[in-house]
């Protein structure tokens, strides 16, 4: 630490004499290590110093309860520590503890409250009530109640399902209904049961299901689906929406390929009647029955008929080619070979001519070819 006073002492000290040398004189009052001057008059400061004559230091950034005697310094004042001076020794000093509480410092900044009978927490606020001193008597989940300590009784906030004091009883699982989409809520003792409605499933009524899954239609009748819900087709024995009366008066009735007829008669016709009471009836039933024939292939069958005898026609078609490829192949080896004969045989009857010899030469006319190459040059 002296070393580098000293040398900011040379320099200050050397500043100063050259500018006493040049005639300038700084403020009166102006520290003559700590200040300088370019002008006279004036008394600027060296870094770290501040205030009008250069006589202030200036603190550590951040120091929050410290001075210096030095430059950068954070000399921490009583009561407090840290590198910053931020940490106070004597907390229990702002009496952070309540309810005539004891407080009690650690050393390091911190404290620890001792509580007075009846009372707990950190600063000592809250006050041990029924909960705490006895215990929670809520059952079946249920949260204890006591004011923060203050209530003279506990109380118990029960969950979905459950009433009473201590949330002991079982209570009414159907309040708020749990069923969705007008559901019919049941209380079991394992909780509830919803009844769905038409066209809903699930636990909670909330799956859609297809109307004519749950057999809406009765007697035998036939359920089929509409957009705007289902329609029942019912024997001729049976009517109404979902097939449950009995049909009276049959009438006209299809179901299926079957059709089912009734024919009334005024009375008075030849035909053979029955008695009823006012009038008589001829009661004729015709049932017609229509056979859908299935065609000899369906879709899917002719599809695959038809790719078959495609690919079919595709290996016929490669197979040819190849066998007509070789053909013609052989057919040009013999026609190159044939030229290059009747050339070596004029060539050959030429020679004899001229040197008045006989000469005999047998040549074959054809040449089967079973590895040939395609350039045919020479014998």
């Amino acid at each position: 630490m002296d070393t580098p006073i000293t040398c900011v002492f040379c320099l200050v000290l050397s500043h100063f004499l050259a500018t006493a040398t040049q005639g300038v004189v700084c403020r009166p009052g102006c520290h003559p290590q700590n200040g300088f001057c370019e002008t006279s008059g004036e008394c600027r400061c060296q870094p770290g110093w501040k205030g009008q004559f250069c006589n202030q230091c200036v603190v550590f950034p951040g120091c929050l309860h410290g001075n210096c005697t030095q430059p950068w310094q954070c000399v921490c004042e009583e009561g407090w520590v840290g590198s910053l001076c931020d940490i106070d020794i004597h907390p229990c000093a702002s009496k952070p503890c309540f309810s005539n509480s004891t407080c009690i410092e650690t050393g390091d900044g911190g404290y620890i409250c001792l509580c007075a009978p009846g009372f707990t927490g950190k600063t000592c606020l809250l006050k041990k009530g029924p909960c705490v001193t006895n215990g929670s008597p809520c059952q079946n989940g249920g949260t204890c109640i006591d004011d923060n300590g203050f209530a003279s009784h506990p109380s118990c906030q029960c969950p979905s399902g459950f009433i009473g004091n201590f949330c002991e009883i079982d209570g009414d699982n159907c309040n708020p209904n749990p069923c969705h989409n007008g559901g019919r809520c049941i209380n079991i003792d394992s909780g509830f049961l919803c009844h769905c409605i038409v066209g809903f499933t699930g636990q909670s009524c909330n799956d859609p299901m297809p109307l004519c899954k749950s057999n809406q239609c009765s007697n035998g009748g036939t359920c089929y689906e509409k957009p705007d819900g289902f329609q029942c087709m019912c024997p001729s024995e049976y009517t109404g929406s979902t097939c449950t009366y009995i049909n009276r008066n049959k009438s006209t009735y299809a179901i299926g390929s079957s059709k089912t007829h009734a024919y009334f008669f005024p009375p008075g016709s030849n035909h053979k009647s029955m008695q009823h009471p006012g009038h008589e009836v001829l009661k004729i039933t015709v049932k017609e029955t229509i056979h859908n024939i299935d065609p000899f292939l369906n879709r899917s069958q002719v599809v695959c008929f038809i790719v078959l005898g495609l690919l079919t026609c595709l290996i016929v078609l490669i197979t040819t080619g190849i066998v007509f490829f070789s053909k013609c192949e052989t057919w040009i080896a013999n026609a190159k070979y044939s030229h290059l004969l009747r050339k070596k045989k004029d060539f050959y009857m030429k020679t004899s001519t001229e040197g008045d010899h006989d000469v005999k030469i047998i040549f074959p006319e054809k040449v089967k070819i079973a590895n040939y190459s395609r350039n045919y040059t020479s014998i």
